[in-house]
């Protein structure tokens, strides 16, 4: 997919997704992330028209009839998104994974925007190629920003160093952010020493991890030659026989490993994922991960 069939198609969901517009702005965007883009307001019995997983049950047990907790939105709320454009991203058998991190960032920060959230981007590759657009609100904002999402430019243009400075824009976002937000990391985490970093942001803000992924991270690549391929950040040069039985056990096995690390990093941090392929929808992934969390609260 090129940059301006990506562009065009992430302007399309936007502005044509009343479904995303149904589960997200209904004021559910908030509730998601009670306790942090919701205050408690007060105690009141519990109506007949109320959502009984509201209920407060230490206040219900205390005075012997249902009690439910109402909250005040935070209309300040930030949602900030933390998007990879290290080398790793420009994988992928249909789209790249690249792909796929825009046009589900394109889908939030629209549909943030609408509910009058600031919205703010960090675009990274190497260490040395951050870009930085602060929080706002407004529609002038919102469209800067998604054209920033689908832009060519990319942070990671001649790097001097290769590799994914994860580690070091969760960080710049930790400095940056002075005020409770909720923050989404759009990243394949191929990368090493970004959970420490990780897991102190989300003691302060609501993070959530958007695994890309692709399935040729796990399987070999159906060929019928061996070839010299070199690592698309380290740089490292490996001679590999795809159809060999051997490369794809140790690939497999590498994957597997890798996956399962990632998944302890997001549940020590106790910060919900969401896993995106180059195959599936991201519209109905976002829809299916938002409604989970809305019926969990």
């Amino acid at each position: 997919m090129d940059k301006s069939r990506l562009r065009e198609q992430a302007r399309r969901l936007v502005f044509a997704a009343p479904r995303l517009s149904e589960a997200l702005l209904s004021g559910n965007f908030r509730s998601i992330f009670r306790g942090r883009g919701m205050d408690f307001e007060a105690l009141r019995e519990y109506g007949i028209d109320d959502d009984s997983l509201r209920i407060d049950w230490n206040a219900t047990a205390r005075f012997g009839k249902p009690y439910v907790k109402t909250y005040k939105e935070d209309r300040d709320l930030n949602l900030f998104i933390i998007l990879d454009e290290s080398a790793s991203m420009d994988f992928g058998s249909d789209r790249s994974k690249h792909e796929s991190a825009v046009l589900a960032a394109s889908l939030l920060a629209y549909a943030a925007s609408l509910e009058g959230l600031r919205v703010g981007l960090l675009c990274f590759g190497a260490a040395e190629k951050m870009e930085i657009m602060a929080p706002a609100a407004g529609e002038e904002h919102a469209r800067v920003l998604l054209e920033r999402l689908a832009a060519e430019k990319r942070a990671t243009a001649k790097a001097e160093n290769p590799g994914s400075a994860l580690g070091s824009a969760i960080n710049m976002t930790y400095l940056l952010l002075k005020r409770r937000s909720l923050v989404v990391i759009a990243s394949d985490f191929m990368s090493s020493a970004w959970a420490e970093a990780m897991a102190r942001l989300a003691r302060r803000h609501d993070v959530m991890a958007m695994l890309v992924k692709d399935k040729l991270d796990s399987e070999a690549p159906q060929l019928g030659f061996s070839m010299h391929c070199a690592d698309s950040e380290s740089g490292i040069s490996r001679f590999i026989v795809p159809r060999s039985m051997a490369y794809k056990r140790d690939r497999a096995h590498w994957y597997k490993n890798r996956h399962l690390e990632r998944l302890v990093a997001f549940k020590a941090a106790k910060i919900p994922f969401l896993e995106l392929d180059s195959q599936s929808d991201p519209l109905d992934k976002l829809i299916a991960f938002f409604s989970r969390r809305r019926l969990a609260r």
